[in-house]
């Protein structure tokens, strides 16, 4: 696995793991003083160090982090920001505890000497990595809308994460145009390039990648924090706010309508809506049903994918090999598949990709998943993703982008299949949404063999 690119991971730790490994994790004590530094301090101890940054949606004062199976915490300040200190080498799987939240998330083994850079974005008992980087000294990206903007300091959130800007931060647009804070609007989505502070993200780069702020937002997740009626209603799904009113329709599974009282917390929904100054508004919500409770057959195994044989079926099987050996996972028509925040078809799974799997254990000692997330990629292995084109460089045919932090290029010497019919390399654009089907590299780029514009 490369340790240096980015990567984003969901892993929705289940609550009676079996197959997680480790001790049961207990609740953070107050941290000491040798678990607790800035970012930008040097480390004080043996082992790797983790920074982080937390986004809940509730208030973060009473929140703390702890290294699972070790005695290291540290509180989470107000501002989101962690720091732990000789974190052991080996397999890691962090805990955070407080304000109504109690989540784990694992992460791909440390070394000793490693800084492991994170955004943790959490809610209830899910919690997601939405951005890590290794050996960076804190530098993080982020990529997301515009959700609102303050002008004394400046400031906005991106993403639900609060960033910072100085008069070293550099704001351009798609085109490499340098820009200023007073060009930002909301709805914008941006690419930010910053370190880890305290508070946020302090920006060192801002790329506005379209400026389109009219089109649909999507937010998927978990109701929290839900009031009101509905006239007039508003709730989390992490630390994004929704809000509605009665021009908001409910619908249900085969697009059947419900009534408000569909709306309950802990149901997973799908929000389609607009931005607005610190919120969204919601325009129409898909209930799915209320969020499983927490079960004692649940579980959750991380491993390669060894054999292919039925990942082309309808609902695929997987065979993970892991370190309790092989792992056979099933998957169901309701299976949710993520790389990178992005939820993605059964074909997206490939031979040698290392797979996160959440869901019941089941009587024969298999897992029928209710996720799956993609950790990485086997080098020549079948890759798929799907997001905003940004950095475009290059003449055609031979081109290069980025999609959700994965690098994108194109050569002469192979032919790539555009789609829809007519669509050709010269019609991409930066901000345009694509699906990128390709063959993964050594390097941890990606050959496109088809391109499709959404």
């Amino acid at each position: 696995m490369l340790m240096s690119r980015w990567t984003v991971v969901l892993a929705l730790v289940a609550f009676g793991c079996a197959a997680c490994g480790g001790d049961a994790p207990q609740a953070p004590a107050g941290p000491s003083a040798a678990v607790v530094a800035s970012p930008g301090a040097s480390s004080v101890t043996q082992g790797a160090r983790i920074l982080g940054n937390v986004s809940a949606g509730v208030p973060l004062a009473a929140m703390a982090a702890q290294v699972v199976g070790t005695p290291i915490s540290a509180p989470v300040g107000a501002g989101g920001g962690f720091a732990l200190e000789g974190v052991p080498e080996g397999n890691v799987q962090l805990r955070f505890v407080g304000s109504g939240v109690d989540a784990s998330v694992a992460l791909t083994p440390v070394r000793p000497g490693d800084v492991v850079s994170l955004l943790v974005g959490v809610a209830g008992a899910t919690a997601m990595v939405q951005s890590e980087s290794r050996n960076a000294g804190g530098k993080v990206e982020l990529e997301g809308r515009v959700e609102s903007l303050t002008a004394s300091p400046e400031t906005l959130v991106v993403a639900g994460r609060t960033v910072t800007t100085n008069t070293a931060t550099a704001i351009r647009d798609s085109n490499g145009g340098t820009k200023t804070f007073t060009d930002l609007v909301i709805g914008q989505r941006v690419h930010v390039k910053g370190t880890l502070g305290v508070d946020g993200i302090v920006a060192d780069s801002i790329l506005i990648q379209n400026t389109i702020t009219t089109i649909p937002v999507n937010v998927n997740g978990i109701v929290e924090n839900l009031s009101g009626d509905a006239t007039s209603f508003t709730f989390f799904i992490g630390s994004r706010e929704i809000r509605g009113d009665t021009s908001t329709v409910f619908y249900g599974d085969d697009g059947v309508l419900l009534a408000f009282a569909a709306l309950i917390n802990g149901a997973r929904v799908e929000v389609k809506g607009e931005m607005r100054e610190g919120f969204v508004l919601a325009l129409r919500i898909h209930v799915n049903g209320p969020m499983e409770p927490p079960q004692d057959d649940s579980a959750s195994v991380e491993g390669v994918v060894t054999d292919e044989s039925d990942l082309t079926a309808d609902v695929p099987t997987l065979y993970l090999d892991t370190k309790f050996g092989e792992v056979k996972v099933t998957t169901t028509s309701a299976t949710v598949v993520q790389r990178r925040g992005s939820v993605l078809d059964f074909k997206a799974l490939a031979f040698g990709q290392t797979v996160h799997a959440v869901g019941t254990r089941m009587p024969d000692k298999s897992i029928e998943a209710r996720f799956l997330q993609i950790k990485d990629d086997g080098t020549d292995g079948r890759f798929t993703i799907e997001g905003s084109l940004g950095g475009l460089k290059g003449t055609c045919p031979a081109i290069s982008f980025g999609v959700n932090g994965y690098s994108i290029f194109t050569t002469a010497a192979d032919p790539v299949e555009y789609v829809p019919a007519g669509t050709a390399c010269g019609d991409l654009k930066n901000g345009m949404k694509v699906e990128v089907e390709g063959v993964r590299q050594a390097t941890g780029s990606v050959r496109a063999t088809q391109i499709t514009k959404k």
